[in-house]
């Protein structure tokens, strides 16, 4: 039975298409984006891809346009899908050659009548069958006009997983060559031993300092009571006694 690879970023149109195309015995590969579709060609081999025409990034129209010029995958059929608020543009669905349009909700009865002749001449159209020969034999010969180019898909999640299991492998050789070089480069640059400084000249006597002064007692200090000395005196004397003197009077002789 032929293998068919459904590619939309909703779930539900998924699990729909899935059901459907299983019940009737096809075996169905679902993934989410174009990329990732773009990965699982060469694991999946489809005859027919489901592609929804409108998705984030790459969409179903490039799908279409990257089967139709891989001479790998000629014999692969599409059908682009589409909801009823997406409509599908029929002028680059022309210029892509898709196989086919289809609107979302799936209906089975639809579906099918869709998937059944594309998958039928996608297995006659195969290398290797008796169709597929001969179609290969025409492109082979003279005058058929050149293949077109395949072209690379570049993901960057493969790549990445790549790059980190070929760390992964190389790592313990690593890790012993760095800490190689370390150590030779420790072992060359260590210091020399170098003497033990010597000790520092004793330092000069110091000159001995006086002998403290002898210490006097507090209760042997004598206090001197200062003078006091009366509001009306001058010196000590009394000039609030003294009389004034008679203008009259004469100095005793």
């Amino acid at each position: 039975m032929s293998r068919i690879l459904l590619v939309d970023d909703s779930p539900y149109a998924q699990r729909m298409g899935e059901r459907i195309l299983s019940d009737e015995g096809y075996e169905v590969v679902t993934v989410s984006n174009a990329d990732s579709a773009l990965i699982r060609l060469e694991d999946a081999d489809p005859d027919v891809v489901l592609a929804d025409a409108v998705m984030p990034g790459r969409t179903g129209y490039d799908i279409c346009q990257y089967l139709k010029m891989s001479p790998r995958h000629r014999h692969v059929r599409v059908i682009l899908t589409s909801g009823a608020q997406e409509p599908i543009d029929e002028a680059r669905a022309q210029l892509v050659q898709a196989d086919g349009t289809i609107e979302k909700p799936f209906e089975a009865s639809a579906l099918l009548a869709a998937v059944k002749p594309l998958a039928e001449a996608a297995q006659e159209d195969r290398p290797g069958s008796q169709g597929g020969g001969a179609q290969a034999a025409t492109d082979r010969a003279p005058g058929a006009g050149e293949a077109a180019p395949f072209v690379a898909v570049v993901d960057a999640e493969q790549v990445r997983a790549a790059v980190t299991l070929a760390l992964d492998a190389a790592m313990g050789a690593m890790v012993d060559e760095i800490a190689r070089r370390v150590l030779a480069a420790l072992s060359a640059g260590k210091p020399q031993a170098q003497p033990a400084p010597e000790p520092p000249p004793p330092a000069p006597p110091q000159p001995a300092l006086p002998p403290p002064l002898p210490y006097t007692p507090r209760g042997m200090v004598r206090r001197v009571t200062p003078l006091r000395v009366r509001t009306g005196s001058i010196l000590g004397l009394d000039i609030d006694n003294l009389e004034p003197e008679d203008p009259d009077s004469q100095p005793p002789e």
